[in-house]
């Protein structure tokens, strides 16, 4: 009787085939979800360090235009250009006779997606192709131009071809803001923005 139990016991410790299968089924499963969220939360670190590229970047110009004696070469305005469908930004520093004296690009993952003027929050004039900032040394004024002069411009840049984020830069202080996400929502839904 003794050695009935004692071998009865002794085969109970070992586990079934199916059982294993089982367990090996719901590690991988935790493994994939843990895969996918961290894959998640790159996505989101890359998408938020491009935003803050073109945040710094648009401030770096802008500031250094203001002190203006950062720069080497001598120009009379600083000409920005954000274009429908670019991958870039491009910054021209123009002469008192209105040449180009130096041309930068600034480029990253990103595109513009769409772009308008007299923005409100409520209503705009529509989507542009392009629009154009003018900033004069030692100035935190600016022009805001695209056919004729207009304020409160807004832009839609997707970045890394999977994320929206809304910009505007306001006639008051000439400077690239980001928009929050509610007006930012309402905006790519205003501009008809889907993919």
């Amino acid at each position: 009787m003794i050695a009935f139990v004692k071998k009865h016991n002794h085969s109970k410790l070992a586990f079934t085939l199916i059982e294993m299968i089982i367990v090996l089924i719901i590690i991988g499963i935790l493994l994939m979800a843990t895969v996918y969220m961290s894959w998640k939360q790159i996505q989101k670190v890359k998408n938020k360090t491009v935003k803050e590229a073109i945040l710094s970047e648009m401030q770096s110009r802008y500031s250094r235009n203001l002190w203006s004696s950062s720069f080497w070469w001598m120009y009379n305005s600083m000409e920005i250009i954000f274009s429908w469908g670019d991958d870039k930004i491009s910054f021209k520093y123009k002469t008192d006779d209105g040449s180009t004296s130096r041309e930068n690009i600034f480029r990253n993952n990103f595109e513009i997606k769409y772009i308008t003027t007299n923005y409100s929050g409520n209503s705009s004039d529509g989507p542009l192709d392009a629009i154009n900032l003018s900033y004069n040394p030692y100035n935190i004024k600016c022009k805001i131009w695209d056919d004729e002069t207009k304020f409160n411009t807004a832009f839609i840049i997707r970045i890394n071809n999977n994320k929206n984020y809304c910009f505007e830069i306001n006639k008051n202080n000439c400077r690239l803001l980001e928009m929050s996400e509610n007006k930012c929502e309402k905006f790519i839904y205003d501009a008809g923005i889907t993919d």
